[in-house]
């Protein structure tokens, strides 16, 4: 028989260990998660303070412009009554009847007012 010189080579394979998906959360997995939910709780929370800055600024600006309307109907209102007490035939009344003040025409002097 024929014996080779060159030594014989054993061909050794490892067993393949499948790995087998247990249905685990990896930590990084975990990690990338509980970033992910703090993302959206932090943007919720944004949007909801927004709006509620929102919606108080529009309870304050509608507050504000019912004021304003209200003071704007009440001046209106003085507004027309400065114009009938400042009626020159009242104010001749009020002088002659209750004052007992009479009427010199020869004394007065008529000034035109820029009005």
């Amino acid at each position: 028989m024929h014996e080779s010189t060159a030594p014989q080579r054993r061909t050794v394979t490892k067993p393949v260990k499948e790995r087998i998906f247990k249905g685990g959360v990896t930590k990084g997995e975990k990690l990338i998660y509980m970033i992910t939910a703090g993302v959206i709780v932090f943007t919720l929370y944004l949007i909801l303070s927004n709006y509620a800055t929102i919606y108080s600024a529009n309870h304050h600006i509608e507050q504000n412009q019912t004021s304003i309307s209200e003071l704007e109907s009440v001046n209106d209102g003085l507004s027309l009554q400065v114009k009938e007490l400042s009626d020159p035939e009242r104010i001749l009344d009020i002088a002659q009847n209750d004052l007992g003040m009479k009427l010199n025409d020869q004394s007065v002097k008529v000034i035109h007012g820029n009005d």
